[in-house]
């Protein structure tokens, strides 16, 4: 009778572990300041960043973009990034990235942030968030400019950089997101260039927000002491696919439409998250032997 008693509980443990994978809604699932589940991850796409974690909440992430140059060859960046959620909505977060250019890879950057969201979600209309990253150049970058131009491909040394970002995030009815970021990176070593860019991000859910359907756009304008003003426009479709609670998979191909933009460039974005509104499971009652 106990081994009978154990095979039911096992089998009810499974039914209530798919039944609540399946009724799971990023779009509808409060957090900790009762933000939405789409609300709560670090990246809300590849390019837009909203509010903050939950408390003691982990991200990880594995961003990797290609950009197909309108002159020379096309770059790759590899971005890892680790965040963790603290209480009275303050947010740790870290990243590394490495660049490829043909058969030349480096390590390029390491960037710490602290962000912090001003009030609990939905008390203040597209509920912003502030972020200030300090960027270390460990290594030379892809991130080439005006080289393209003159027919070069040899890679300059990462600046460090200082960088400050409004996060705006926004849900409309229960299915429809939007993210919208402002930010402004300084150089503080060597070359005095900085950069502004400006991120938006909209996404429908589908299947109780299993699959996402959107749209991306990145405006980039850099500006560096010996050379003129790079503006760089890109825009493109969305789409995500989240096969259990923690896990998303998203990718973006953009499209560029300036003269100092890519010609096109994708974004593949594999996320995980621990703890938050994604961990929360149903209780199981289990039969009494």
């Amino acid at each position: 009778l106990t081994a009978f008693a154990q095979e039911i509980a096992e089998r009810n443990v499974v039914v209530s572990a798919e039944e609540d994978e399946a009724e799971h809604n990023q779009f509808t699932e409060p957090g900790e300041y009762a933000q939405p589940a789409w609300a709560e991850r670090s990246r809300m796409s590849a390019s837009t960043s909203v509010y903050v974690l939950s408390p003691y909440e982990i991200f990880g992430g594995l961003l990797w973009q290609a950009e197909a140059r309108r002159h020379g060859k096309v770059r790759h960046e590899l971005i890892q990034q680790l965040d963790v959620g603290l209480p009275r909505r303050f947010e740790l977060g870290i990243e590394n990235e490495v660049g490829a250019l043909g058969g030349d890879v480096r390590e390029t950057s390491v960037m710490l942030e602290v962000r912090y969201a001003f009030a609990n979600w939905n008390t203040i209309p597209l509920n912003p968030a502030i972020s200030v990253e300090y960027l270390q150049g460990v290594g030379r970058s892809v991130r080439l400019s005006n080289d393209f131009e003159l027919g070069q491909t040899k890679l300059r040394r990462q600046p460090n950089a200082i960088a400050t970002r409004i996060l705006c995030g926004q849900n409309f009815g229960e299915q429809v997101a939007y993210g919208l970021n402002l930010s402004l990176l300084q150089n503080v070593s060597r070359e005095h260039g900085r950069e502004f860019e400006v991120n938006q991000s909209v996404s429908y859910g589908l299947m109780k927000g299993h699959f996402e359907v959107g749209a991306e756009m990145r405006f980039t304008l850099t500006m560096e002491t010996h050379s003129r003003d790079i503006a760089e426009l890109l825009i493109g479709p969305d789409f995500a696919w989240k096969p259990t609670r923690q896990m998303r998979i998203g990718i973006a191909p953009l499209f560029g439409c300036t003269h100092d933009s890519s010609g096109a460039a994708i974004s593949t974005l594999i996320s995980y998250e621990f703890g938050g509104a994604e961990s929360i499971v149903a209780p199981i009652s289990h039969p009494s032997p």
